[in-house]
């Protein structure tokens, strides 16, 4: 579904100035014959209206334009945009927008081919049309923005990626589910068909030749550069998960109906209805044991899925040890270090601290030689030594001052003369009063 014409809505962003009355009058205007005239007037037409369809489509995320319509998209006071036309005219001769039909048709021929046919072949013929002829003619039809397309596009890589829980097990999808996911990213189902198609010319998806309802899509993964073809494996992985699925459905509903065979048990009971009672109640229990069936069907499948996660898991770890053991490996042998070269140098260690123990003692033992054959008491008699030295320490303790002692005979001579010091202390004369103090003094 394309931008439809009519009036914008209030929610719908308008250019800047759209209020501007003056403004508007010269950007509906229509362009001049030639760009040569006014340049100025010319850029500036193309850059408001082309930056006014580009925030049109990115609001709407909707990707695809009606060439003969989109003018009416910006019908102000009655009046549409002429110089709209010539906008489109020149967009699609960058290469900015192509028609919907071309841009489909180019899955078949290839995206170089494409892409050569619309950014040498078309914009030559584009130029000569420009050239030979005056009038320019509108576009009509369907036309991709391909900004916007690309756009949607990544969002809806995006949105897989993060819906992604085991890349073993949600890298393929179903159209109806991943249409359904990605609602919020572009609401418009054309848009998001052509989006897809966009990824598929890119090499990020895979998609089987089927109606859209029944196709299935593999995307590439986030460290991929590329995405690799759909395996009968990864066929059957799917299949286990939409039956899962489909088993949680049918589980949910039998746990309704017996829960309202129940009720309508009851309300046999209540009318005396006793039959109906119990042929409700036998329906019931018809449901409650396909209900456990389903149920333990449903844990085989989630046991099957667990192993095949587990077993990417695995894998994982499996590469892990490999690039390990072969970085560490490659470290070693950078670095020398082998069993051989650890050995040898372990040897040359322990011999050269034998010869360094053989230095030390062959030191020592030249030492204690060096003292038994060379001795600095030679020639002298050690007992006389001693004897001069015992005579010494004599002499110096008979005439060392002893604290407490009263050998006079050790004390200066000015000091043999005075009495000694008396121990205690003088008892004083009752006759002896402060008043005869000075004569005594004098005295």
């Amino acid at each position: 579904m394309s931008l439809s014409a009519g009036a914008s809505s209030m929610d719908t962003p308008m250019p800047q100035g759209w209020d501007d009355d003056e403004r508007m009058s010269y950007l509906f205007s229509a362009f001049r014959e030639s760009r040569d005239v006014n340049p100025h007037d010319w850029d500036n037409k193309q850059s408001f209206w082309k930056s006014a369809i580009m925030q049109r489509c990115k609001h709407e995320n909707k990707g695809v334009i009606d060439g003969e319509r989109v003018a009416g998209m910006f019908k102000r006071k009655g009046r549409i945009p002429v110089a709209v036309n010539r906008v489109l005219v020149e967009m699609a001769r960058c290469g900015e927008i192509v028609r919907q039909t071309d841009f489909e048709s180019s899955v078949t021929a290839g995206w170089i081919s494409w892409g050569v046919n619309q950014v040498v072949y078309k914009p030559l013929g584009w130029a000569y049309g420009a050239i030979f002829k005056r009038n320019v003619q509108s576009l009509q039809g369907p036309f991709i923005v391909l900004e916007v397309l690309k756009e949607i596009a990544d969002a809806t890589l995006e949105c897989h990626h993060q819906s992604v829980n085991s890349d073993a097990l949600d890298r393929l999808v179903d159209y109806t589910t991943l249409r359904e996911s990605c609602r919020s990213t572009c609401v418009d189902d054309i848009t998001f068909r052509l989006a897809l198609l966009y990824l598929r010319k890119t090499k990020k998806i895979v998609v089987t030749d089927a109606p859209p309802e029944k196709q299935v899509i593999k995307f590439i993964g986030k460290n991929q550069t590329r995405v690799s073809q759909i395996t009968e494996t990864e066929i059957g992985i799917l299949r286990l998960k939409k039956t899962r699925v489909s088993l949680k459905q049918q589980i949910e509903q039998l746990i309704c109906d017996t829960n309202r065979l129940q009720e309508e048990t009851r309300q046999c009971l209540r009318k005396g209805l006793k039959s109906s009672a119990k042929s409700t109640l036998r329906r019931k229990k018809l449901a409650e044991k396909s209900i456990e069936r389903k149920e333990a069907t449903l844990d085989t499948l989630q046991e099957m899925m667990d192993r095949i996660q587990n077993a990417e898991t695995d894998q994982m770890t499996m590469e892990a040890y490999k690039s390990g053991a072969a970085a560490l490996k490659k470290t070693l042998a950078d670095n020398g270090l082998t069993a051989e070269s650890v050995d040898e140098t372990m040897s040359e260690v322990q011999e050269v601290m034998e010869m360094c123990s053989e230095i030390d003692d062959t030191i020592s033992q030249g030492n204690r030689d060096i003292d038994e054959t060379v001795s600095l008491d030679s020639g002298i008699d050690t007992d006389a030594l001693e004897a001069e030295l015992a005579d010494l320490l004599s002499n110096d303790e008979s005439t060392e001052h002893i604290p407490g002692t009263n050998d006079v005979t050790a004390r200066p001579s000015l000091l043999r003369d005075l009495p000694e010091v008396p121990d205690s202390e003088p008892i004083g004369s009752p006759d002896v009063t402060m008043e005869n103090t000075p004569t005594l003094l004098a005295s």
